[in-house]
């Protein structure tokens, strides 16, 4: 099974559970996005491996015109419905794979993508595609490590977790692939999000076998470190620390 195909059956199996995943639903977190983007009411935005919809719809709030696509029907039907409860009229929502995204160039002002950039199996052409039919990219995602040998560590377990992971970055990868794709960082926010290891797991259906694997790896990373995501446990809960990225660039290519 492809990457892509994987990530299909992952998502759709899982659809409900990542619809209401706490890392999804942070309305704080979804607004302080938005906020930082700029974005004015006459702007389009698209928002590109969208799932439940809940950035598509955070920016249907403050401008007119929003598209949100993604790879999997399951997942754009649990968005179809939270717009339908929302009452917001202003997002088309279309099944469409990031890497040929079925727009002109510069379609829209803005386009973002939401824990999501780890899932793809050629993140450089999603993000020339991106930069291909916007001029502002939003990217939020989780970074790994600096540590080439914690990231291979933490990578490990999340494909345990999840077959349809492909790579977290480190952010200096990450500022490499803009680079080399024509866009320009003007803004990097960091947001440390606390996970609980039990709703982590449970979001991703991952099987008994690997949960208890994964859950010694994880408590056998406190010592030292080993992972980099600063495991930790208290009152006999395992938790850990996402370091989350709100990144803003301009693609070159708009450059006046």
């Amino acid at each position: 099974m492809g990457i892509k195909e994987s990530a299909i059956k992952q998502f759709g199996k899982q659809a409900q559970a990542y619809s209401k995943g706490n890392i999804f639903v942070d309305g704080f977190h979804l607004s302080k996005i938005v906020e930082i983007t700029g974005v004015k009411e006459n702007q389009r935005v698209l928002d590109v491996a969208t799932g439940s919809g809940f950035l598509a719809l955070e920016f249907a709030k403050k401008t007119k015109n929003v598209a949100g696509c993604d790879i999997t029907r399951n997942m754009l039907l649990h968005a179809r419905e939270k717009q339908k409860n929302s009452g917001l009229d202003n997002i088309d929502f279309l099944l469409c794979d990031v890497e040929s995204l079925p727009f002109p160039d510069g379609a829209f002002d803005i386009v973002s993508c939401r824990f999501a950039f780890h899932h793809f199996p050629d993140p450089k052409k999603a993000l020339l595609e991106m930069t291909r039919v916007a001029r502002t990219i939003v990217l939020v995602d989780g970074v790994s490590s600096e540590d080439p040998v914690k990231s291979k560590f933490h990578n490990e377990i999340e494909k345990m977790r999840d077959p349809s992971h492909v790579r977290i970055n480190s952010l200096s990868e990450i500022k490499n692939m803009f680079e080399e794709t024509g866009a320009m960082i003007k803004d990097i926010s960091h947001w440390e999000i606390p996970q609980d290891f039990d709703e982590w797991i449970k979001r991703a259906g991952t099987n008994e076998e690997t949960i208890i694997k994964i859950r010694h790896l994880m408590t056998g990373s406190v010592a030292n470190d080993s992972t980099g995501l600063h495991v930790k446990i208290e009152d006999g809960k395992l938790g850990f620390t996402y370091d989350t990225i709100i990144l803003i660039a301009e693609a070159t290519s708009f450059s006046s």
